[in-house]
């Protein structure tokens, strides 16, 4: 069985036992990584989770049960955490708690409906978009999809979800179809005063023209 490194919470001990012994990469913020000068002393999983906490799309891993392994501070900030640590360091219901999910309908999600845990239970989940709406005020936009991890005997393992935040370019169509429909909505309003003024010139008798 893989050892866990320092620096997991009791949480991810249990699911690190529950899993048979998958490795995860260990708390950005922990005190168990190596000097930052001397990088040739972390670990494989060390490196890792330095690699990945550089990583500008958030990155988290499920297990099987589709509880959270796994997530990277890029993607802890996203979900309105304010990194990996707070996101690992508590109770599984307390995401739904902080914020809402809804798909680019506007449909609330369970937590069963989102890729990480959908991709555990074996789908493999291609590019979505979904609002993530904070409780407390704000919200975010995210890309994600997610794919599951199998085993050698093709049962799922756990799911790897990848997300971007795409929050400045849905604003930045919401501009521009705000400003497309005021366009159209000028254009037919023109539009309804030339003919107005055609009608009128129309019945105007000739000897006033």
């Amino acid at each position: 069985m893989t050892k866990l490194l320092p620096g997991l919470t009791a949480r991810q001990m249990e699911i690190e036992r529950q899993t048979n012994g998958v490795a995860l990469p260990p708390r950005s913020s922990d005190a168990a990584y190596a000097d930052v000068r001397h990088p040739g002393s972390w670990s494989g999983s060390e490196l890792l989770a330095r690699i990945l906490d550089g990583v500008a799309d958030g990155i988290a891993a499920h297990d099987a049960s589709g509880q959270l392994l796994f997530i990277n501070d890029a993607g802890a900030r996203m979900c309105g955490y304010d990194g990996t640590a707070a996101a690992l360091g508590v109770p599984s219901g307390d995401f739904f708690e902080r914020v809402q999910v809804f798909d680019i309908d506007g449909r609330a999600l369970a937590e069963a409906e989102l890729p990480g845990p959908l991709a555990a239970r074996g789908h493999v989940v291609p590019e979505r978009i979904l609002r993530i709406q904070l409780r407390l005020g704000g919200e975010r936009w995210v890309s994600v999809k997610a794919t599951p991890i199998l085993d050698r005997r093709g049962a799922v393992r756990m799911s790897i979800s990848i997300f971007r935040d795409v929050t400045r370019e849905r604003r930045a169509e919401a501009e521009r179809d705000r400003v497309v429909r005021e366009l159209e909505s000028e254009r037919k309003r023109l539009a309804a005063l030339v003919e107005q003024l055609s009608a009128a010139a129309e019945r105007r008798p000739r000897a006033d023209r």
